[in-house]
């Protein structure tokens, strides 16, 4: 899917940009973005249950043509679309907060205000984001028609309450014609660089996701990448207690694998800092088109 990009920066000038949004890499941010606590193995049936309750939305010959499906008007349900279409919203901002903005790290607004003990019943923005030098916060919309008010959208980026550098209305819409977003940047005060948060965030991050690295459960070994070591994780082995449900036939099929960064348990044990540059993924590479890693260094895999 290309997705054409509207982007306005923070002196308000206005470009086209257009980025290249792979399924499996939709996948990777459907299945994170906003995620208010770490991802762990014990949520991965849910994960997935999530991947085939959608599916009709996802069909391969809509994505390859820039806009998601629907399902057959017999299943249609007006309730589960709106859903949808907010969960692809928040997905594609995500991605693009990594693509535009190169963030390291993104998270629930939520989590990272339950962190610091802020009361919740308050307006707040969808998600918070790390880059090197800034923190910034999202305001992520998903419709089926138009873009609605951008105006409202960047003040609702600016609500919340943690201080942030500058703060991002995206908005993706007309999804089930032809994919369209707007990607705008309202400038904020600079603020001192919130490294404890972070390192509190991505502990939890982290240390959920480098649980797959159990050997009583799951396979995995190092490969490279890029000219980076990372740990390739078999997600659905004999190892795995529900790998007899019908839908996992499916799963063996494709091998899905979970590309972990190698030094996951370090992440793990002490979180990150602004110290750590992004991995920008090569996305042209021919013999990696069906892996996606993102600039978090956790990536998905098919065979």
């Amino acid at each position: 899917m290309n997705l054409t990009v509207e982007y306005k920066d923070t002196a308000g000038t206005i470009s086209n940009q257009t980025h290249n949004l792979t399924r499996i890499a939709f996948a990777k941010h459907l299945a994170i973005a906003g995620q208010g606590f770490a991802p762990r193995p014990q949520k991965l049936i849910r994960t997935l249950s999530m991947f085939f309750h959608y599916k009709d939305y996802v069909q391969r010959q809509a994505f390859n043509n820039n806009r998601f499906s629907e399902p057959p008007i017999q299943l249609s349900d007006p309730t589960e679309k709106g859903q949808f279409s907010n969960l692809a919203g928040k997905a594609i901002a995500d991605y693009l907060s990594k693509r535009i903005d190169q963030s390291i790290f993104t998270v629930n607004y939520e989590a990272a205000m339950r962190l610091r003990n802020m009361p919740l019943n308050v307006g707040r923005p969808d998600l918070l984001a790390y880059k090197q030098n800034s923190m910034f916060a999202i305001e992520a919309k998903g419709y089926s028609g138009g873009h609605g008010n951008m105006t409202n959208h960047k003040a609702q980026s600016q609500t919340g309450g943690i201080p942030v550098n500058f703060s991002v209305a995206c908005v993706s819409y007309n999804l089930y014609n032809n994919v369209q977003c707007k990607y705008h940047d309202p400038y904020n005060d600079n603020i001192p660089y919130d490294n404890e948060l972070l390192k509190k965030l991505t502990r939890q991050y982290y240390s959920g996701l480098a649980e797959f690295l159990n050997e009583k459960y799951f396979n995995y070994r190092e490969i490279e990448i890029q000219g980076e070591k990372f740990y390739e994780v078999e997600l659905f082995s004999d190892k795995f207690a529900f790998r007899h449900f019908w839908h996992f036939e499916i799963l063996e099929f494709y091998r899905p694998r979970l590309i972990l960064p190698i030094a996951i348990r370090d992440y793990a044990e002490d979180g990150i800092t602004n110290e750590i540059k992004p991995f920008i993924f090569d996305t042209n590479k021919e013999q990696e088109k069906n892996l996606y890693i993102d600039n978090d260094r956790i990536g998905l895999q098919i065979k």
